[in-house]
């Protein structure tokens, strides 16, 4: 790819950098992604599921400063360790990965392919001189109510409520009525993100894709493309030819570990009898019986065999499952995400939520590798809050490449209906196509207690 080649590349000149040449750091052991129908995006927090857990020790790392051949009792023997720093295999383009996880921001776009989509456009423009026209967007249908209408939106509101009355409901008289549609705009951004780090596993003769099979990808050469647009997703691929065979640093290629629970002896203290062979009677007085437990024990009286190890002494080492010798590579941590921002455009005075949850009609809706702001809506605001969400996402995600966006504009239909009942004047909202109600709480229903109810 033409995007990796040069040595200015700024991709290259991210992983590769002089200093590594002359000098290497130690690395250090880490606990480390129908119609248009938006979906929620994916928030990732703390227990981010993209983490990658290498296992780390408050302890020093294991030296070879003896010349023993098996690896002693440690506290943390149950638990893999990550291998030291000199343990990692080099492999061109990912000299600056460790066992920590690294993000790796996407390499920037073919110059040569936006000049060919930009002397495409060209041409088209010149064939089709009214291209840069605004497009005719589809007017939406204005929603004239009923006074029956409303007044059967208003009396299923109240039979949503226990205590209202139906009275004001069925005797309101309705003065007017006033249209003004909400408008709801949506963006959604389709985002991919790459992490890297060093893994290991036991290895179990199995044959390694090392770098003798051919140059390791970099990281955004990996060919995982998503399973469906606009949906999260998390993948863990191996990166090829990078995998190496080493001495388990843990057990130094003995495959086991003295036990920690017996100290190597095979044997520990009988927990009935603490290790006395006898058993008092309970009764307080001076007898004392062999105890049942450990009486027949080979290790002796008072001792019995240690279950962990089966009295062996030793343990298979948990880093290399007892093979002696483990597999690294390094990870590909691939991370699919939608984010998702919006805008909501009310006259009246009624909740976004409401809006939000509401029917309504597309009016406007494009999806492409990457949207401009929505240009031939009526709406300024919208307008206004396309162009400053779109701009945002633009810039939003440096470490994460956008795959494709689409937004859409909906309009719901909201009517603002005045009437009187008991010579006071009131409203109420009607919205959606639905026909919800709203009641602002200024201007609540008039029978909303028990004592107005007409029920009983």
């Amino acid at each position: 790819m033409s995007g990796y080649g040069g040595s200015t590349d700024p991709y290259l000149d991210f992983l590769n950098t002089d200093s590594l040449l002359f000098t290497k750091k130690p690395q250090t052991n880490g606990k480390g992604g129908d119609s248009l129908k938006f979906s929620d995006p994916l928030s990732f927090g703390d227990n981010d599921p993209l983490s990658f857990r290498g296992e780390t020790s408050s302890k020093k790392p294991l030296g070879f400063e003896t010349a023993e051949t098996e690896s002693k009792h440690s506290d943390d023997e149950d638990f893999p360790t990550a291998p030291p720093a000199d343990y990692l295999g080099y492999v061109q383009g990912y000299e600056m990965v460790g066992y920590e996880t690294v993000s790796i921001p996407p390499p920037p776009d073919i110059p040569l392919e936006i000049k060919k989509e930009c002397d495409e456009g060209e041409e088209t423009d010149k064939e089709k001189p009214d291209a840069e026209a605004a497009p005719t967007l589809p007017q939406p249908t204005v929603v004239n109510l009923t006074d029956q209408q409303a007044r059967s939106a208003l009396l299923s509101f109240v039979a949503t409520h226990c205590c209202y009355g139906t009275g004001a409901a069925k005797q309101m008289r309705i003065t007017s009525m006033e249209y003004v549609p909400a408008h709801h705009y949506e963006l959604q951004t389709f985002t991919e993100k790459r992490e890297t780090n060093w893994s290991y596993a036991p290895h179990k003769g199995i044959d390694i894709d090392s770098a003798t099979s051919g140059r390791a990808p970099l990281p955004w050469e990996v060919d995982e493309p998503p399973i469906s647009m606009f949906k999260d997703e998390v993948r863990v691929v191996t990166v090829p030819h990078t995998g190496v065979v080493k001495t388990c640093h843990k057990c130094r290629g003995g495959g086991g570990m003295t036990c920690g629970e017996c100290y190597g002896k095979g044997w520990v203290r009988c927990l009935h009898c603490h290790g006395d062979s006898y058993q008092t009677d309970g009764g307080g007085g001076l007898g004392r019986d062999r105890c049942y437990y450990c009486q027949h024990s080979k290790h002796g009286h008072g001792h019995m065999e240690c279950e962990k190890c089966q009295a062996k002494g030793k343990v298979s080492c948990a880093t290399c499952e007892g093979t002696a010798h483990i597999r690294s590579f390094i990870q590909l941590s691939i991370s699919w995400r939608v984010v998702t921002a919006e805008h909501i455009v009310t006259k009246h005075n009624i909740p976004e939520n409401l809006v939000r949850n509401a029917s309504g009609q597309v009016a406007f809706e494009e999806e492409q590798p990457k949207v401009f702001p929505v240009d031939a809506f009526k709406d300024e605001v919208i307008k206004m809050a396309s162009a400053q969400l779109v701009a945002s996402h633009a810039s939003k995600f440096p470490d994460e490449k956008i795959l494709r966006q689409r937004h859409q504009v909906r309009v719901v239909p909201v009517t603002k209906v005045n009437y009187e009942w008991k010579g006071r004047s009131r409203s109420f909202y009607v919205y959606g196509y639905e026909n919800k109600v709203h009641m602002p709480g200024n201007s609540s229903y008039p029978q909303a207690y028990c004592w107005g109810c007409s029920v009983m």
